[in-house]
């Protein structure tokens, strides 16, 4: 099998549809939820443990990697998002929490689509309930991660940039530094969706070269650009 499914960005999440293939030990600075219909997924934590089942939740910056022989669902939630919080407070406080469907705020449906769209009407409707200062500072960066320091980012709402940054820590469950990143990956991912290059959509991320834009990809995702972008762009 191969990563050739579909990827689709919404409000406050990014998901994927389809097979897995080989993935490196990677964390996300996201709340990650796998679910399985035909056969148990396996996720790997950093010990080497496999925890086998239809579905988890594995929230932000657990070393981990997925495997299943069968199509799967990875769904990537905003840390900052009300969904994303959501979920979490739904659960075992685990690093991979075990997940019953019943446990979610949404109902999973046979067809993606009317699963994305569920995502949608949540991620508009779930509070975040951040900090206003905090919400402010996330508008500023999340679409251009590369256009304002985090300096300037932090003067701009009044707070001091260490303010900020413990902020981020506390109600994101992130260092800003990798929720940056994030964004950075997400910008990037966008621009392969629409058939820009490598270097084009390292660019488009605020990546200093393509290089840097391949460690951070591996580092969050396990898997290189290149083959990310089999799913972005919809090839086989």
């Amino acid at each position: 099998m191969a990563w050739g499914g579909q990827f689709v960005f919404g409000e406050a999440f990014a998901a994927y549809f389809g097979p897995s293939d080989d993935n490196d030990l990677h964390e996300h600075a996201a709340y990650q939820i796998v679910l399985s219909s035909e056969a148990d997924a396996i996720v790997i934590d950093e010990t080497g443990y496999e925890h086998a089942g239809r579905g988890f939740l594995i929230r932000p910056m657990i070393p981990h990697a997925v495997q299943c022989d069968s199509d799967i669902a990875l769904i990537y939630l905003d840390p900052q998002s009300g969904i994303a919080l959501d979920v979490a407070n739904r659960l075992d406080p685990d690093d991979i929490a075990t997940l019953d469907l019943d446990d979610l705020p949404f109902r999973v449906p046979a067809k993606s689509e009317e699963l994305v769209v569920q995502l949608n009407d949540l991620s508009a409707s779930t509070p975040s309930n951040l900090d206003a200062r905090l919400e402010a500072v996330v508008t500023e960066l999340r679409d251009e991660p590369g256009r304002w320091s985090i300096t300037e980012a932090a003067a701009r709402v009044g707070l001091s940039e260490s303010r900020l940054r413990a902020l981020v820590r506390k109600q994101f469950g992130v260092p800003l530094s990798t929720w940056l990143v994030w964004r950075k990956l997400e910008c990037s991912a966008r621009a392969l969706t629409t058939g820009a290059s490598l270097a084009e959509a390292a660019l488009a991320g605020g990546f200093s070269d393509q290089a840097h834009f391949t460690r951070a990809m591996r580092r969050m995702f396990g898997i290189t650009p290149s083959v990310a972008s089999r799913s972005l762009t919809g090839q086989s």
